[in-house]
């Protein structure tokens, strides 16, 4: 039997035990099984927390943890290795471009404990308020010396189950008081408070500058100069069987590291958001261990450059050693969004359309047994100046052939807005190939 989201959140620098609370969760699919997010608060792209606060699962921080030296000569030799970059480019322009190039300083591989030395101070530990949820914990990557934390969208946003009237019969739902009917609905909370805690124990109130549930990925902003960043790779040269590495706050052990490999690359995995679409990501597999408490943290390949950031796990009684993690070649660009947005810019086409079937193509006579049928073009839109019109069918984006409407959207997804979009069409003429510059699509869409 495979588990729901289920996860475990206590304060791991807080000398009380906290109080037992209880949240719901909203259940997420995998293309394969069914993921549960591990995190703080949950979901990867939409699964979300369940929250099982109990003093129970305390455990001192300091009881289960990797250690390492803090002290100003350790802490001169790290900087050798990583790159210090600020948010600001000097202009008064911020933004992720000079972090888009960061490299460590030797191309050689280093022992285990080397990359845990080097990576543990850019690690942090995220603890989250919930009005209704309380309090839950992830971990946080720090991205730039004057204080931009990276962590993902479920550490700092959740939702919950609660009750609402049905207004109608109370023998209609088995839950009923005094002549009204209810039932549970899940609602979506942001975090009240978020602070992050340093390697070093200090801790500071973040503020939030952006989050995206399509992604899971979230942009926090603290107070602090001198911070060290973590060194980024390049997930786009990955290969199966490298050596992969977690760092993080998971179940409230206090600062703690696994290893493991990269055990798959291109990994699809399917998630319900809060507003009950489902979205797909493309992620790196590992069998290094992804607990609750992970999420937001670092994967590290075998020179401590982060390859990756730790999102979702699959978990069940039979199967051990499959966790996931967003690409970070992919991570950038929507942080980047984030920074200097505080949302995620996402690509318009500005069509309506339908998978073709069999029904279809003998109704409309279509020449193709595959495709998207436009229903409709938006006046002004991209597709409308490039030259889609309706009825046309689109069987092929950028040289990649287009089985239904979900592909279509995938591809579109896979560019920025202002990239050029190349989509093959289907007429009775023959086919076309159309250039498309993607608009942006409005914040709310």
């Amino acid at each position: 039997m495979y588990e729901d989201n289920n996860y475990t959140y206590t304060s791991n620098y807080s000398p009380e035990p906290e109080p037992k609370k209880n949240g719901g969760a909203a259940k997420t699919a995998a293309v394969i099984l069914a993921a549960v997010l591990a995190g703080g608060a949950s979901g990867f792209g939409g699964a979300y927390m369940a929250n099982s606060m109990s003093a129970d699962n305390s455990v001192p921080a300091d009881s289960v943890s990797a250690s390492y030296d803090d002290t100003e000569e350790s802490r001169e030799t790290i900087q050798t290795v990583t790159t210090a970059p600020q948010s600001n480019n000097g202009d008064g322009d911020t933004s992720l471009g000079n972090l888009l190039n960061i490299d460590s300083s030797s191309s050689d591989s280093v022992s285990d404990e080397e990359v845990i030395r080097r990576a543990t101070p850019s690690v942090t530990l995220i603890t989250s308020v919930f009005p209704q949820s309380g309090k839950g914990t992830g971990t946080g990557i720090v991205l730039s010396s004057d204080g931009y934390i990276i962590t993902n969208w479920h550490v700092i946003e959740t939702s919950y189950e609660t009750y609402q009237s049905t207004g109608g019969n109370p023998f209609d739902k088995p839950f009923s008081f005094f002549g009204g009917g209810y039932e549970t609905v899940t609602k979506t909370e942001k975090a009240s408070e978020v602070t992050v805690t340093l390697s070093d124990g200090s801790e500071h109130k973040a503020t939030v500058v952006g989050s995206d549930e399509n992604t899971d990925l979230a942009l926090l902003k603290i107070d602090a100069d001198g911070l060290i960043p973590a060194v980024l790779g390049n997930s786009d040269d990955l290969k199966l069987g490298e050596k992969a590495l977690t760092l993080g706050y998971p179940l409230g052990l206090g600062l703690s590291a696994s290893g493991g490999m990269v055990s798959g690359l291109d990994k699809e995995i399917n998630s319900e958001l809060s507003n009950g679409k489902t979205v797909t990501m493309t992620l790196i597999q590992t069998d290094a261990s992804i607990n609750p408490g992970n999420s937001g943290g670092p994967l590290l390949n075998s020179k401590g450059e982060v390859i990756g950031i730790t999102s979702s796990k699959i978990a069940s009684s039979s199967i051990e050693g499959i966790g996931f993690a967003i690409p970070i070649s992919d991570a950038i660009p929507i942080l980047d969004s984030l920074m200097t947005k505080g949302y995620v810019a996402t690509p318009k086409l500005g069509i309506s359309g339908t998978t073709i079937n069999s029904a279809a193509k003998r109704y409309y006579n279509l020449p193709v047994n595959a495709g998207v049928l436009v229903a409709s073009v938006e006046e002004g839109s991209c597709a409308d100046i490039a030259g889609i019109e309706e009825g046309d069918v689109i069987i092929a984006a950028d040289g990649k052939d287009i089985e239904d409407f979900d592909a279509l959207v995938a591809a579109k997804n896979s560019h920025q807005p202002g990239e050029t979009m190349t989509v093959t069409l289907a007429r009775s003429d023959g086919n076309i190939d159309l250039e498309i510059i993607l608009d942006e699509a409005p914040k709310d869409e």
